[in-house]
C-alpha cells in the first residue's frame, strides 16, 4: 500500500517536473532509509535527521531520497534546501543530486558534502562535489594529506582518483550550525550557491544522466582503492560518542 502511494506521488511529481516539501508531515513521497543507530523526527515543520551514538565498526545512516537504481526522476534540474548541521560529527553528511551508485567509474554525485574522520584522511572539511571533482568550502584543520592530494591531482587524477580545484576554501567562516540555503544548478555545468552567493562552478559533460534528490547523515567517509575487486568507494566507519543532527526546513527540486 505504501509503495503504491509512493509510486503514484513519484509519477505525479515527474509529470509536474518539480517538488517542494516543507515537512509539515512525514511524506510517503520519500524513501526513508535507516541503518543501525540513526533515525528521523518531523516536528514543527522541520525534519531532524539524527545519527548516533554510533559504533566505529558498524555503518549507521539516516537518509531521504526520491529514487532507486531503476527509478531516478531527475536530469539537469535545480536542487535547493534550507539546512543546518549541529555538533561535531564524524562521518559524512550531504545534500544534492546522486545517480545512486558507488561504482567508481560511474558514480556521479552533484552535491554539497561534509566529511570528517578521526584518522588520516585527505578530505576533512565541507566541499562541493561534481562527479570526482572537489572544491573546498571549509577545511577543518591544517591537513598535509589534502595538500598532497591537491598537488597529485594536478599532475594526474589517476594518482588518487579525484581532482581538487583549489587549496583555498571559499567560505572558511561559514557556520554550518546556522541555517543556510544551499542550491545546486545542474545543467552542462554544475553551479553551487550558498545563500545565493556563488561558491563553485564545475564542468559536467556527462549526458543522459538520471539522478535522485538525496539528503543524508552517516558515520562513514569513503575511500578509493584501485585494487578493489568491486571497483567501488568503500565505507570507513567512525565512532560518534554523541548524537548529531542534520535539520532540514525545506527541500525543493525544480
Amino acid at each position: 500500500m505504501i509503495e503504491d502511494i509512493c509510486s503514484k506521488l513519484r509519477k505525479e511529481v515527474v509529470k509536474r517536473g518539480a517538488i517542494r516539501d516543507d515537512f509539515n508531515e512525514k511524506s510517503p513521497y520519500w524513501n526513508w532509509r535507516i541503518d543501525n543507530y540513526a533515525g528521523f523526527e518531523v516536528k514543527d515543520s522541520i525534519l531532524r535527521i539524527w545519527m548516533g551514538p554510533s559504533e566505529a565498526l558498524y555503518y549507521s545512516n539516516a537518509e531521504i531520497s526520491d529514487g532507486k537504481f531503476d527509478d531516478l526522476p531527475w536530469s539537469k534540474k535545480t536542487f535547493e534546501a534550507k539546512i543546518r548541521l549541529e555538533g561535531t560529527h564524524y562521518g559524512s553528511a550531504g545534500w544534492g543530486f546522486w545517480n545512486h551508485t558507488m561504482v567508481i567509474d560511474t558514480c556521479i554525485p552533484i552535491w554539497f558534502i561534509y566529511l570528517r574522520a578521526r584518522g588520516p584522511y585527505p578530505l576533512q572539511g565541507f566541499f562541493v562535489q561534481a562527479k570526482n571533482i572537489f572544491q573546498p568550502i571549509i577545511l577543518f584543520e591544517k591537513n598535509r594529506l589534502f595538500k598532497a592530494a591537491y598537488y597529485l591531482s594536478k599532475i594526474s587524477e589517476k594518482f588518487i582518483g579525484i581532482k581538487i580545484i583549489s587549496l583555498n576554501p571559499v567560505m572558511q567562516d561559514l557556520d554550518l550550525s546556522k541555517w543556510h540555503i544551499y542550491k545546486v544548478e545542474w545543467k552542462n555545468l554544475a553551479k553551487f550557491y550558498i545563500d545565493e552567493k556563488p561558491v563553485a562552478t564545475i564542468p559536467l559533460s556527462e549526458e543522459n544522466v538520471k539522478a535522485r534528490a538525496d539528503i543524508w547523515l552517516d558515520n562513514a567517509v569513503f575511500m578509493l582503492d584501485k585494487k578493489d575487486a568491486g571497483r567501488v568507494y568503500r565505507h570507513v566507519t567512525q565512532e560518534n560518542r554523541k548524537r548529531t543532527f542534520l535539520e532540514v526546513d525545506y527541500v525543493a527540486v525544480y
